[in-house]
Parts: structure tokens; C-alpha cells; sequence
């Protein structure tokens, strides 16, 4: 994680020795000559550090969690309308850290954190798991959270709700309605929005909607199954990079998969998390001919109830559970159905064929009596009924003016698809589509599913990889060892921090450092001192110059004395805005304990008491310089160094020489600290909560850096 001081405890150790190992019998002499002319002051008692080690605990207990579980830690609530019908994520609100328990459920790993998060709001939005918030207070450097199953989000049996076992149906006359509008009270109105739905696939049970046709897997093409342990693969793969109640529209797709070959083609349920109890349908057309207008859509009945019980089960599915993970249908071609026509019937699809599927939201919830299935807390909920959600841009149908309007509008049928591919351990791809049903959020995790085979549709953008990303800022003033005007906006340098997982454990990490200044008296390097728990497989670097937007692979300098220690620029002037790039890569994957750690810091020369251009440098506070650093400018002016115990960098005063900022970003201070107007003006001008913070020692005010002056 983050610079933080004990980490850095055995660098300033190390510093310390280099400063004795200049000579032990002139260290006296040093002090005696080079001291504050005030040696009776002492160093201000203070290390200003943002954060601290926080030993966490997270525990799912009770779930079928299927692998790593993924969850975002806040020290803000971001759940809006709590414990409502209608919660939802705050997406304004980012999470400080977002981490991966074990297979098991389980996280138990020191983390650092801001030391103002003294309450953590634990959240997860993984299907598995279902959508939880377990708030917890940090005590004594440790927080813990259970998270215990009560049953609420396990695959239930499929078990028959209505009356009677449920006979085979291709009745199409219950489902209210796949073809037309609906009026508040269920009733299909005059007004025609697709063709009527054809079911040549087959039957289905009248009570669940579950379909008699699905595929046979120990007979079936083994090229058309999942293994079981493909689909629980996939499963857990999105049920962590789509996370309930989350916007998840970067993965979005409006365009249709295309056969690159003749294939047969097959679709495997990977699951869903929804109350609505809806239908699913499919329609195909030649990539050079795409329809142009809904009623050119050609669809076939795939599930009348894509319902799978996944969601809580407070909630009351009339019309029973429909679909199951690992269900299998394979799909059909009719050559000549544009006409009407059935006959020909093939299970090949011609290349250059395009497939698309489109969902009816809750078309088999509105059957009977209970018009409306979703049920919770004795409400019944009557809204957003007019609602096709299509895989081809355009083709969407959202009409606001029954049941009230949507929260998020369609108003050009876009398509409420995402839609990637994904790459099993052995290399093999295979496409994933996941429907958003409704118009009131972007989670575009109400069913998912997968196609089979694998390659043989054009490809697809692949799954992003599964990264989180950590910020903070340093900030450093150029006149060391005179505080000067305490603006700490000399050299700022904004800092992102991203980790890439593999099944929840880390296999390649990057950090992306971007510079910021207003004003400096001196020309100003910038330096970093990398240090590695673990022997990297490689370190790339990179550098995006300032005006660029592609990352160009480059070589820093590594100190040949001080290794581990790499020169960015030697002036930073001239790089404004410029990001310094470090990928790297291990051999094997890591937890986060093992991640390294860096700490920028600042350097130049500048003439001595002996008119001599000699080095200075400014780290954080309790990190020592590296062996070039002309120590006789320690315990000068306001610098109150101690050589040992994490002293490097003292000062005399509430203000420190360099810091570092937790869960911040450079953009935060553009009105305050890096406004050209506000240079020379002391930090604590525009953060009140700064002195009382620093005279505290870090005790009031920790998130003072949060909280400009209005």
C-alpha cells in the first residue's frame, strides 16, 4: 500500500547508518557547527502521517461463494434509501480500497488506511453473496466484520408456488404480453411494439415456466456444455465485476455477435439477480441486412420466466422460478421465418449471421390475479411495465407515459446489454451477454448468460481486467530547510495506485505518478524509492508526457549506490503533467501484504555555506536521504532532524516539510493549494481543520484535507 512510517522505519535506519558511517567521531562536531542557533528548541513531535495499519477481518459465512469474494471498504455510508425498495448506490461516493477475500470467504490481512476512517462500511454487491452493508468501528488498530448467510440468497429448489404441479404449455396468451403494451392494470392495450413471439422450441411447464427443451448434457454436443466448473468460473467472475446496485454501463455493448463460421450455437444460464420474473427471447438476421425498425425482429421463445429464485426470497415470485444455473438451450435456425414460415429447421447457423435477444421485463409476472409478481413487505409494486430490453441499439422499447416515468429514460431504444468476452485458465474464449431489465439503474445484472462454442464468433472486446485502484497526493516544499510560506504546493505529485487480480489474489500492480505545481523557487527533481516484498518477475516503466495520452516505455535511472532508489526528471518544470508509470509484474500471484511500497521525494543542488553546488533532497517526514544528500543542511534553519528513530525531517513547527494524503486527488485541491492566485498563502488558510489537526498529533480533524474553507 501506501508510504507509511513504520514501513519506512528500516529505510531511515539504513539512512541513519549511512550518516554515521560518514564518520562516527564527526557527528559531535557536526552538531556543534551545524545546529539551530536555538538548539534549545526540539523537533516538533509530530510525523503527520494520513494513515495507519488497520488489521481487518471480513467473513462470509454460509455461502456458496464459488471463489474470492470481492468487497469495497468506505468510511462513508453510500448506500442511499437504506433498507427501502428502492436502495441504491450513491456512485458519487468512491470506496477507499476494494479487496478480495479467499476462497473460503474470508479476509484477515493488515491493510493501511486513512487515519480518519475510524468507522468502515463494508459493501459488496456480488450475486453470490447477495447486496450487503456491515458497518464496523476500528478499535485499537483492528475491525472486524461477519457477514452471516441467512438463506435469503441461496439457489432455492425448483419448487411449484402456484396451484398444482403445472402441466407442458406453448400457451402464449398468459404471458401479458410479449408484443404489446400493457395498461397500470395488466390488460394488453391496441398498441402493437413487436411482432407476436413464436415458440417452435418447444414446451414449457404453465406453473414455473421452466422449459421442457433444454439441452440434454449427457447426450448433448459436448461442444454446446459447460463443465460445471466452467460455469461456476464464470459465475464468480462476474458476480464480482458486476456488482449489484452498481453502475456497470462501461461494459454496455449495442452491437450484436456475429458467426464467423457456420456453427450450431448454445446458451448456458449463468444466473441473475432481479425481482422481476421476465421472458427471454432470441432473433437472428444477415450482418449486411440489420433490421430497422422493431417489427422487423423475427423472436423466438427461449425462457418464458427467467426468474432463478437468486434474489432475496422475502420477495414473492408468483409465477414460480424458471431458470436454474447451468441451464442449457440450444437455439434454432429457420431460414425462411421472416415470412412466417417454420419449416427448414436447423440447428447450423450460416456465417455472417448475426444473433441478438431481447427481454420482456416481467411478462410472466403479470399473469393472473397477483398482476404484479414483485411482492415485498405485503406492497405489491405496479410500475415500469412497459419495458423490452434489446441486445441491438435501436431496438429497446421503455414507454414512461403508463405507470409513471423512469428513473433513467430510453427515449432511442438503446441496447440494455453488456456484453465481453471472457478466457478460461486454459485459453479458451467464450461470450457472456447480461441483461439490464428495467430502466432504473445500470447494473446490467439481471440475467447473464453464456454461448457456446467458444471462437466462433467475432471477437468481442474481453473482460476488463479485474483492477482496483487506491489515490492519495504527496506534496512537498522546495525550500528545505526554511519552511518559507508553508503553501505546500511546490511539488505536488498525485498518485494512483492500481492492482490487477487474478481469481482474487494479485499478479501485477502499477503505480501512475502524475506531477502538479504552482510556483517553485528552485529547480526540483523527482525521484522515488521502490521497495519490494517480493522479487518482481519485471518492473516496466512508462511515461506519458504532459499534452500525450499514449504511455511510451522508457527507462528511469536507477541509482547505481542507493538501488531501488529511480530519477524520474530532474526537473519537473519542464514536466508538468506528466505521468510516471511502474508495472509491475510477479511470478506468481500475491496477497496484498506483499505489494511494494514507494515514496517519492524531491531533489536539486543548490550552493552550500561554502559557496559549493552540492545535493539536497525532501522526503516524508521519519524517511532519511539517500547517500548523496550533502548532510550539513540537516539541523539548519527550521529543520530539527533526529538521526534516529524515524527522525529525518523534523521541524520546529506545527508545519510539516513534506506529506502524504490519503484517498485524495490532485483535483481536489485545484481551487485551494494549486491556484496560481493562492501562491505563498499557508495551507492552514484554506483548511481550517489543519492546525487543530496537526497540534492534536493526528488525534482531531484527520480528514482536514477533506474539508476546504467554504
Amino acid at each position: 500500500m501506501k508510504k507509511s512510517i513504520n514501513y519506512f522505519g528500516n529505510v531511515c535506519v539504513y539512512a541513519c547508518l549511512l550518516f554515521v558511517a560518514i564518520s562516527c567521531n564527526d557527528t559531535d562536531d557536526f552538531f556543534s557547527s551545524k545546529s539551530n542557533e536555538n538548539n534549545s528548541e526540539e523537533a516538533y513531535d509530530f510525523d503527520f502521517s494520513t494513515t495507519r495499519d488497520v488489521d481487518l477481518i471480513v467473513e462470509y459465512n454460509g455461502f456458496e461463494t464459488y471463489g474470492p469474494v470481492r468487497f469495497s471498504v468506505y468510511d462513508t455510508n453510500p448506500i442511499v434509501g437504506e433498507n427501502t425498495d428502492y436502495e441504491y448506490m450513491n456512485e458519487n461516493i468512491k470506496p477507499i480500497i476494494e479487496l478480495y477475500t479467499d476462497n473460503r470467504g474470508k479476509f484477515d490481512q493488515t491493510i493501511n488506511l486513512p487515519t480518519y476512517a475510524k468507522v468502515l462500511h463494508i459493501v459488496t454487491g456480488n450475486l453470490a453473496i447477495g447486496f450487503s452493508h456491515t458497518m464496523v468501528e476500528v478499535v485499537n488498530g483492528e475491525a472486524k466484520a461477519v457477514i452471516d448467510n441467512d438463506g435469503s440468497t441461496t439457489q432455492s429448489p425448483m419448487v411449484t408456488r402456484a396451484a398444482g404441479p403445472g402441466e407442458s404449455t406453448q400457451d402464449m396468451s398468459k404471458l401479458k404480453s410479449t408484443a404489446y403494451e400493457v395498461t397500470s392494470s395488466g390488460t394488453p392495450t391496441s398498441v402493437q411494439v413487436y411482432k407476436e413471439w413464436v415458440t417452435p422450441l418447444g414446451t414449457w411447464n404453465s406453473a414455473s415456466g421452466r422449459p421442457d427443451y433444454q439441452l440434454n448434457k449427457a447426450t448433448a454436443n459436448p461442444g454446446l456444455i459447460l463443465s460445471e466448473n466452467e460455469v461456476q468460473s464464470m459465475y464468480n467472475t462476474v458476480c464480482n465485476l458486476l456488482p449489484n446496485s452498481k453502475d456497470n454501463s462501461r461494459y454496455q455493448n449495442s452491437s450484436d455477435l456475429t458467426l464467423k463460421k457456420a456453427s450450431e450455437v448454445s446458451l448456458t444460464v449463468l444466473g441473475s439477480f432481479t425481482c422481476w420474473n421476465s421472458t427471454l427471447g432470441y432473433y437472428y438476421y444477415d450482418m449486411n441486412t440489420p433490421p430497422t425498425s422493431r417489427e422487423d425482429l423475427n423472436i423466438i421463445m427461449l425462457f418464458p420466466n427467467t426468474q432463478d429464485g437468486q434474489r432475496d426470497l422475502s420477495w414473492n415470485y408468483q409465477g414460480n422460478i424458471g431458470t436454474k444455473r447451468g441451464d442449457v438451450i440450444q437455439l434454432k435456425y429457420y431460414p425462411n421465418i421472416a415470412s412466417g414460415d417454420l419449416s427448414g429447421e436447423t440447428t447450423t447457423f450460416p456465417a455472417g449471421t448475426k444473433i441478438g435477444f431481447i427481454m420482456r421485463s416481467n411478462a410472466w409476472g403479470m399473469m393472473g390475479d397477483e398482476y404484479c409478481s414483485i411482492k415485498k413487505g405485503g406492497s405489491k409494486w405496479n410500475k415500469k411495465m412497459n419495458i423490452w430490453a434489446s441486445s441491438t441499439d435501436g431496438m429497446s422499447y421503455a414507454n414512461p407515459k403508463i405507470n409513471g416515468s423512469f428513473s433513467k429514460p430510453n427515449p432511442n431504444g438503446k441496447a440494455r446489454t453488456a456484453e465481453f468476452s471472457y478466457t478460461t485458465s486454459d485459453g479458451i474464449k467464450y461470450v457472456i451477454l447480461s441483461f439490464e431489465d428495467a430502466c432504473d439503474d445500470y447494473d446490467f445484472n439481471d440475467l447473464i448468460f453464456a454461448l457456446n462454442p467458444a471462437d466462433v464468433f467475432v471477437a468481442i472486446d474481453e473482460l476488463a481486467k479485474d483492477k482496483t485502484t487506491r489515490h492519495g497526493v504527496y506534496a512537498f516544499e522546495d525550500r528545505w530547510p526554511s519552511h518559507s510560506d508553508y503553501d505546500m504546493n511546490d511539488v505536488m505529485v498525485d498518485s494512483k495506485h492500481e492492482i490487477y487480480y487474478e481469481n482474487g489474489l494479485v499478479r501485477k500492480e502499477c503505480y501512475n505518478l502524475t506531477t502538479y505545481q504552482n510556483f517553485v523557487s528552485d529547480k526540483s527533481g523527482l525521484a522515488i524509492r521502490l521497495k519490494t516484498k517480493v522479487t518482481p518477475k519485471s518492473i516496466v516503466m512508462k511515461k506519458i508526457s504532459s499534452g500525450e495520452t499514449t504511455a511510451k516505455t522508457v527507462t528511469f535511472t536507477e541509482d547505481e549506490t542507493d538501488k531501488g532508489v529511480y530519477y524520474l526528471t530532474s526537473d519537473i518544470t519542464r514536466d508538468i503533467n506528466s505521468t510516471y508509470i511502474f508495472e509491475i509484474t510477479y511470478s506468481t500471484t500475491q496477497v496484498i501484504a506483499k505489494l511494494a511500497d514507494i515514496e517519492p521525494f524531491i531533489y536539486g543542488t543548490r550552493k552550500n555555506k561554502d559557496d559549493e553546488y552540492t545535493r539536497w533532497e525532501v522526503h516524508q517526514p521519519g524517511c532519511g536521504p539517500t547517500s548523496h544528500m550533502d548532510m550539513s543542511y540537516f539541523r539548519t534553519h527550521d529543520d530539527f532532524s533526529i538521526f534516529h528513530d524515524g527522525g529525518w525531517y523534523k521541524s520546529n513547527t506545527e508545519y510539516p516539510f513534506a506529506f502524504y494524503l490519503d484517498n485524495a486527488t490532485a483535483e481536489d485541491f485545484f481551487e485551494t493549494i494549486l491556484n496560481p492566485d493562492n501562491e505563498s498563502v499557508a495551507i492552514s488558510e484554506f483548511y481550517p481543520g489543519f492546525i487543530p489537526w496537526s497540534l492534536s498529533k493526528g488525534a482531531e480533524n484527520a480528514d482536514w484535507y477533506m474539508h476546504p474553507m467554504k
